[in-house]
């Protein structure tokens, strides 16, 4: 008898093995891509204002600003305040969720229904984030304006500024 792709004469631990070993083949198919990210953030850390590309860059937000502090919130346990910094983390997490089951546990490939999903997912994020942007922008954090960006930099050195 099988559900969702699981086996229901295989143990939790037999389930978990398959799901971690899936998760591996799947690190290891993406290892050049984990491995840039990783030295990206090794070296922002040490060198960079801010470990998101498009603060870097252009000193703008990006429609995931906060998403990490709601994230570290919501490990934390303080749900309101990571709603507050940005609503998109429950969905975010929730998305995962479904993901990670459909996936590791059940097996089965990324079906039209997710994809739809993951792209309203992203349209009403970026519709949020322009909404945040008039709302906000610039001074409330994260909505803020770094101004050693990499763009003014540039600009400053050709005379624009």
């Amino acid at each position: 008898m099988e559900k969702c792709g699981i086996n229901m004469r295989r143990t939790l631990k037999e389930t978990v093995y398959d799901a971690v070993m899936l998760l591996w083949e799947d690190m290891k198919a993406v290892k050049w891509a984990i491995m840039l990210i990783i030295a990206y953030f090794v070296v922002g850390k040490n060198y960079l204002y801010s470990l998101c590309p498009m603060v870097v860059i252009t000193g703008l937000p990006c429609p995931g600003c906060g998403l990490t502090r709601a994230g570290f919130l919501l490990l934390r346990g303080d749900f309101a305040q990571a709603f507050l910094l940005h609503p998109f983390i429950y969905l975010i997490v929730g998305y995962a969720g479904v993901f990670c089951w459909n996936r590791y546990i059940c097996k089965r490939k990324m079906g039209e229904g997710l994809k739809l999903l993951f792209s309203l997912l992203l349209v009403f994020m970026i519709l949020y984030y322009i909404w945040r942007m008039v709302k906000d922008f610039p001074g409330k954090p994260p909505m803020s304006y770094y101004e050693g960006n990499l763009l003014r930099g540039v600009w400053n050195r050709l005379g624009y500024f």
